[in-house]
């Protein structure tokens, strides 16, 4: 490992960073008993985290490209922490709202810039480190969920734990700040590349439509899978809520497992076997309604994310990493959310069945992009 210090500290950043996803998750009966909001406004709030991963996104990239990553991540932190401190006033439902779309923005942005860091944790294995984090980041919100959602209702644990995630961010940004980043920027090196490279606009659009429908099969079963399971198979809900933690799972066990040959196999073909692997998977499950299978899903679909984003960096000069990482994490997540704007009408039109059918479509047009883009790559090579 390269740098050790910087990636212990990403490591406990992850885990804070998952911790802080699940909250508004976690506490969503708290929002309604003792802050007295509706299911609309709850439903504004989660509409909004989404805009703040849009907007963070895309400013974050172009603030990673121009002042560093050193920089812009210590900045990012104490952003977070502010944000976080703005939910202590979660009874005032404007900066209940303000404090998500900043907090799951940022979050959204600094785990992206792991994808970005990856070559600073290790040359020879980026992809093993980074998928790791990402593991890391599932512990902390599976764990968080699992602790705190026996105090949904509690806001002196709402409280605390919001606390506690600031505090424990000043720490680190502290050592972020001391450390030494390996890819801080050289004026006469970075303006030589600004001549040579070039951008191949092509594998960005290519992979953000990857990304995207990629997303869409993700978040259709993590959204809906429940719905489907009592409603269209007749389920009990406890069930149902066992086969999603098995989708869950197969997640965090897969980062674990499959990070190990990602590096060996390259980034491009290891994401094009496990979108087929998981296309393959999703049909079986939504044919034959082989809800336990949703394990091997998950652990099909686990290093997708990471790695896929991973590849933006190939693709563009060096100095346009960030950009390029966080625009094709944008452009996914307008599609996705387009998606499940719609995705609701579209079940009651034309019922449970028809409309899962379409999330293995959507793996299967993921992996037929990636596909095309090993071609592209194969082409720019030769």
């Amino acid at each position: 490992m390269k740098n050790k210090k910087i990636y212990f500290t990403c490591a406990l950043l992850m885990i804070l960073l998952g911790t802080s996803d699940a909250l508004r998750g976690i506490f969503s009966p708290l929002f309604l008993t003792e802050f007295g909001l509706s299911m609309s406004q709850i439903s504004i709030i989660v509409s909004a985290s989404y805009l703040g991963n849009l907007v963070c996104l895309l400013f974050g990239g172009v603030i990673l490209d121009k002042v560093g990553s050193k920089k812009a991540m210590v900045g990012f932190v104490i952003l977070l922490m502010a944000s976080e401190l703005l939910l202590l006033l979660g009874a005032k439902y404007a900066f209940l709202l303000l404090g998500f779309f900043f907090s799951l923005g940022l979050s959204t942005l600094l785990n992206t810039t792991m994808i970005f860091l990856s070559r600073e944790f290790s040359l020879k294995n980026p992809l093993f480190y980074l998928n790791i984090l990402f593991f890391l980041q599932g512990i902390g919100t599976s764990l968080s969920q699992l602790v705190l959602t026996k105090f949904s209702s509690s806001i002196a644990v709402w409280n605390g734990v919001i606390i506690s995630l600031a505090v424990l961010l000043i720490p680190i940004a502290f050592i972020l700040f001391t450390s030494k980043f390996s890819d801080e920027k050289k004026a006469d090196s970075n303006l030589n590349e600004i001549k040579k490279g070039r951008v191949n606009k092509l594998a960005i659009a290519l992979l953000a439509l990857a990304l995207a429908f990629y997303l869409i099969a993700e978040h259709g079963v993590t959204n809906y899978i429940v719905l489907y399971g009592t409603q269209h198979l007749a389920l009990d809900a406890g069930k149902v809520g066992v086969m999603l933690s098995l989708f869950s799972f197969g997640i965090l066990s897969g980062r674990l497992i499959l990070a190990t040959v990602s590096d060996k196999i390259g980034g491009a073909k290891m994401v094009f076997i496990c979108l087929l692997s998981a296309s393959i998977g999703y049909s079986i499950v939504f044919a034959f309604n082989s809800l336990p299978l949703l394990f091997l899903c998950g652990f099909a679909v686990s290093i997708v994310y990471p790695t896929l984003t991973d590849l933006s960096k190939s693709f563009v000069p060096s100095y346009m990493s960030a950009r390029a990482t966080t625009i094709v994490v944008s452009l996914a997540s307008i599609l996705d959310i387009g998606f499940n704007f719609v995705f609701g009408s579209v079940i009651e039109a034309i019922g449970y069945s028809k409309s899962m059918a379409i999330l293995p479509l959507a793996l299967f047009i993921s992996t037929a992009i990636m596909l095309s883009l090993l071609f592209v790559g194969q082409r720019k090579s030769s």
